[in-house]
């Protein structure tokens, strides 16, 4: 259950979009989905990073152990 500190907080931090137009929240709403994106692009390019540097590794050891 919330408390009155967290209700405060929220209804504090909330107080900005009040004041918004709906075009600003449009923005700030595309802004947040334009940060997903390439948090998402980032991860997926650092996972492919990882996964062929490991099957690198991999290949390299098994070529060197023959």
């Amino acid at each position: 259950m919330l408390n009155k500190r967290v209700l405060t907080i929220l209804l504090i931090a909330s107080l900005p979009l009040v004041g918004c137009t709906s075009s600003d929240k449009q923005n700030i709403k595309d802004g947040f989905t334009e940060i997903g994106h390439a948090t998402r692009d980032a991860t997926r390019a650092t996972g492919h990073f990882f996964r062929d540097t490991t099957k690198d590794a991999i290949h390299n050891a098994k070529e060197a152990t023959k």
